[in-house]
């Protein structure tokens, strides 16, 4: 396995790779950020993880990489495979999106643009695919849920300050041996644009409600983000919280740091660094833990199911931004 490459640190992080608290190094907790090589390379090394979490987000309603004109990331295809081989190790897997991952983008007149329901669309029917454990409901996701109309959303989306119809302010997930709770927060955005259907209220004073009912039910409580990290960090010191992850258009490398009892780590933008995080649990919760970001670039094979699924999806939603714009989109997806 190639060695984790050595990154400028994060103000929270010691040098080389370990993670601190209170200034220190603190033992058993690590980072790494993998960018070459094949995908079996790129593969943790055999441990003692307990539990390994997947997580991204943002992906704004593209299926494929991030259609940038120079090595493009990202998308859900390399994302499952990936996962899928990670499986093939029998540790128990979370996978988890921090938010934003439909496309909220309007017209002029205030009504969806012309394209984003059917980006919205194939983007809902690639999550069903994919299966992630949670989603949390940014306050984007709001206005892409509403552009799909009267289509019902089938995930498992999970909030704590939206309320919507197929939302969930929690959810437990067994995975091995224990219990995991999950629950998510967004930023209101612009409190004075309304989305009917939806009601958006305090993410402090929401948070802690479901926290404290959710918290003495489960071995291990995991807090989605976005948007609003000073949110975060107030439900963090309640001491309701095991992990955080933290969604807000990260586009550098960022190593993970504890925030009171909380470990706390940041996704990258569309997912074009892939999260694992890797954790060794005991009595009392978190132990050791390993985060792991992994670039999702061509050097992740996909499956021909996967990759006939994406194109089938990209030759509609390209379509339906010609018919809407009168000329193709000036993006580059391989």
């Amino acid at each position: 396995h190639p060695a984790p490459i050595s990154v400028p640190l994060a103000s929270e992080a010691s040098a080389e790779g370990a993670v601190s608290q209170g200034g220190g190094p603190l033992e058993g907790f690590h980072a790494e950020l993998v960018v070459e090589g094949s995908m079996s390379e790129r593969l943790a090394a055999p441990d003692n993880a307990d539990l390994v979490v997947f997580y991204g987000g943002e992906e704004k309603g593209v299926l494929g990489p991030c259609g940038c004109p120079s090595r493009p990331r990202g998308g859900l295809a390399r994302q499952a495979s990936y996962i899928a081989a990670s499986r093939g190790s029998g540790v128990p897997t979370l996978v988890l999106n921090g938010g934003y991952w439909l496309e909220d983008a309007m017209s002029l007149d205030g009504t969806a643009r012309a394209d984003v329901p059917i980006l919205n669309h194939w983007m809902v029917k690639g999550l069903e695919r994919f299966r992630p454990d949670a989603l949390n409901v940014a306050y984007n996701d709001m206005a892409g849920i509403t552009s799909l109309g009267d289509v019902s959303v089938d995930l498992p989306m999970v909030s704590a300050n939206v309320d919507g119809a197929g939302i969930r302010p929690s959810m437990v997930v067994e995975k091995g041996e224990y219990s995991i709770g999950i629950t998510g927060i967004t930023t209101p955005g612009v409190t004075f644009l309304e989305t009917p259907g939806f009601v958006v209220t305090d993410p402090v004073k929401s948070g802690r409600a479901v926290l404290e009912e959710l918290a003495p039910k489960v071995d291990l409580v995991f807090l989605l983000v976005y948007g609003d990290p000073t949110a975060a960090k107030k439900l963090a010191q309640m001491g309701l919280v095991d992990v955080v992850i933290d969604t807000n258009a990260h586009r550098e490398y960022y190593q993970p740091f504890w925030q009171d009892d909380a470990f706390w780590v940041r996704s990258h933008v569309q997912t074009m660094r892939l999260g694992e995080l890797r954790l060794v649990l005991g009595e009392d919760g978190l132990i050791a833990a390993v985060d792991r970001k992994i670039d999702m670039d061509a050097a992740i094979p996909v499956d021909l199911e996967s990759e006939h699924f994406v194109k089938s999806a990209q030759g509609e939603v390209d379509a339906a931004y010609e018919a809407a714009f009168g000329r193709k989109k000036r993006t580059k997806t391989p």
